[in-house]
């Protein structure tokens, strides 16, 4: 009995305390300070971007002027080599596309009509073979007549 007493494992009473933190609340600051630390680098790099950026500035009408006349040539050469063309083709095929769905129309119901008829065919000619309709049969060659081969002619070219 004594040994079964040593090897249990005693339980003591734990004092109240108040809870631990959870860890998003140990982790926010950490997350604060390095957002804080982006957002400083990227503001400086925006400063210095800036300040390289400003003498061009002045530059930039010059550079405009001179590349204008590149600009308005382009402009008119698409103008007229791809918008107006592609007008074109739109006004054209908004204007026959009531003739592209009547036409398609006009198939799919000729393909019905066409395929009903044929069924409606079937159904007669199967009906009349059923009720014994009778085909005429050729007269059939009796073995008193002999069959007579025919003589060839040849055609000269004169």
């Amino acid at each position: 009995m004594s040994m079964l007493t040593e090897t249990t494992p005693s339980v003591a009473a734990v004092s109240p305390t108040a809870p631990p933190s959870p860890p998003i609340a140990q982790v926010l600051p950490l997350v604060r300070l390095v957002a804080s630390v982006c957002s400083w680098v990227i503001y400086l790099t925006f400063r210095a971007l800036l300040g390289i950026l400003a003498p061009l500035q002045l530059l930039l009408p010059v550079i405009l002027s001179l590349v204008s006349p590149i600009t308005v040539t382009l402009y008119i050469v698409m103008d007229a080599a791809i918008f107006t063309p592609l007008s074109l083709l739109h006004q054209t095929i908004s204007a026959l596309y009531p003739l592209y769905v009547f036409f398609a129309i006009a198939c799919l119901t000729g393909a019905a009509v066409g395929i009903l008829g044929r069924l409606i065919i079937f159904t007669v000619l199967g009906f009349l073979a059923h009720k014994g309709f009778q085909r005429r049969s050729r007269p059939s060659l009796t073995t008193s007549q002999p069959l007579r081969r025919r003589k060839r002619r040849t055609v000269r070219i004169q």
